[in-house]
């Protein structure tokens, strides 16, 4: 007997990002990286260890150690009323399949992003929701329209999903057009899901939240991957309105129990001052790597880009060189560099590379340098 897995699964596979990276050669020079390559900051990484050493290593609160929920909470005050307000996830993942699992129901639609992070239709689905993507415009500088969000709402819409700074763009959305939305949304009665977790990556100024404007109207997503290099931590959250958090706590309960309590400890150490110093620090390095890689950038003739205004990637339009996913295949097989094809986040993605600069510099040289190369054999 052979067994047959569910619909769900079958359709299932692993995104394009991951195939390319788990076909790359180990020597080859990643400008594919959706994580930074620093190291942890040595004051989240001794909270940890202090954490096993006195013997924390049982589970937490199902919502989280109560004192992390509370640090998070006044990060964002008034939003947050308190740590009722929050509910501690393993990664920023879970904390949006935990967040359309309480909205939605099987057949209700969920809107968002094109080009977007893969994830999101996907989970989408996987909740018995239907997909419905809303596109960010290369005219407008791939930042949301709410027209375009407001002519794909319909009677049967329970999300809106939202994503700034942007991933694989880098644009932060307009303050004005998020106020906008969030009046549209809320006449509609439609709640938003704001996928904040390159919030630490804003190159002028903070990136303008739906919270500011809307205290109930929705929730936060968001961690602490990207601002303090601790992918591998698993530290995500959602913070909204006390009454959705109980459910979204029981939904939690039943999906992990509860995220790792000695990763929660070193969390905190990221709210200390060493921590929010260490942030700050990382932040101005990479705003470095930025100028580095759109000076680099600015050798190739042929290519158009904007300056990301977050996030740490450069969104590259290429067409004029042909399609996107086979130019990345031969900048990968001929030059030994990595880069994600823009089909990899969506049809709206066609004819861009998302390139990272989350990489050292000598990095970033050579490897702009071989994209160069590649593209000018054309």
């Amino acid at each position: 007997m052979s067994v047959r897995p569910a619909h769900r699964a079958a359709r299932l596979e692993r995104t394009l990002i991951r195939r390319i990276f788990d076909s790359a050669p180990r020597d080859a020079i990643n400008l594919g990286l959706g994580q930074p390559d620093l190291a942890t900051p040595e004051v989240v990484c001794n909270a940890g260890i202090e954490a096993i050493r006195a013997g924390r290593t049982g589970y937490t609160s199902t919502a989280g150690d109560p004192a992390l929920r509370e640090a998070i909470a006044r990060r964002y005050a008034p939003f947050a009323t308190g740590p009722e307000s929050v509910v501690v996830t393993v990664g920023s993942q879970e904390a949006m399949f935990a967040a359309l699992l309480c909205l939605v129901d099987p057949g209700d639609e969920v809107l968002y992003p094109d080009p977007g992070y893969p994830a999101y239709p996907v989970v989408a689905e996987l909740v018995g929701a239907v997909p419905v993507a809303y596109p960010l415009r290369a005219e407008r500088a791939f930042r949301i329209d709410p027209h375009d969000i407001d002519s794909r709402l319909t009677e049967r819409t329970r999300a809106v999903i939202l994503c700034s700074p942007s991933n694989p763009t880098g644009a932060i959305h307009d303050g004005n057009d998020i106020e906008a939305l969030v009046r549209l949304l809320e006449r509609r009665g439609v709640p938003w899901v704001s996928d904040e977790i390159y919030a630490g990556f804003a190159y002028e100024g903070e990136a303008p939240s739906p919270r500011r404007w809307s205290l109930g109207g929705g929730l936060v997503v968001s961690g602490l991957s990207k601002d303090l290099s601790m992918t591998g931590w698993r530290v995500g959250w959602i913070v909204g309105p006390g009454a959705l958090a109980q459910r979204l706590t029981a939904i939690h309960q039943f999906l992990v129990t509860c995220a790792s309590s000695v990763s929660q400890a070193a969390a905190l150490g990221a709210f200390s001052d060493a921590g929010i110093a260490a942030a700050s620090e990382y932040l101005e390095i990479f705003r470095g790597r930025r100028t580095l890689m759109a000076k680099e950038l600015a050798r190739i003739a042929g290519i158009r880009f904007e300056l990301p205004d977050g996030a740490f990637y450069f969104f590259v339009d290429v067409s004029r060189f042909g399609s996107s996913l086979e130019i990345g295949r031969r900048i990968l097989e001929r030059r030994n560099v990595v880069t994600i094809p823009g089909e990899a986040f969506g049809d709206g993605g066609r004819g861009y590379l998302r390139i990272s600069f989350a990489a050292a510099e000598d990095d970033i040289v050579r490897g702009v340098g071989a994209i160069g190369e590649e593209l000018s054999r054309e």
